[in-house]
């Protein structure tokens, strides 16, 4: 449904540079998810509660409720958190955004 988000967690390995949040939000109720992605290691990273999400390429609206291993060997998912997103931007679409759950 439209407002409909999930945060997963994309886990390759143990310190593996690619591990990294993933913040799933369904616009409209029939596009791809918007997608955004925190990197917790990369360089500038805060470390508090609150992320920086940058935006990703959308994806498929199944990982909206997806959990388990990716295809082709390209680590695992695991939901963390569900729930209503409710935008309160001012403007367009940005690069980036700030998270508090």
């Amino acid at each position: 449904m439209p407002g409909d988000y999930t945060l997963s967690y994309h886990f390759f390995g143990i310190n593996d540079d690619r591990n990294h949040f993933e913040l799933f939000i369904d616009a409209d109720g029939a596009s791809d998810l918007a997608t955004w992605q925190h990197h917790p290691r990369a360089a500038g990273a805060k470390h508090d509660r609150r992320w920086r999400f940058r935006r990703a390429k959308a994806h498929r609206r199944v990982y909206l409720g997806f959990s388990g291993p990716v295809s082709n060997n390209r680590g695992r998912l695991r939901i963390l958190r569900q729930g209503k997103v409710h935008d309160r931007r001012k403007t367009g679409p940005q690069d980036s955004i700030l998270v508090t759950l």
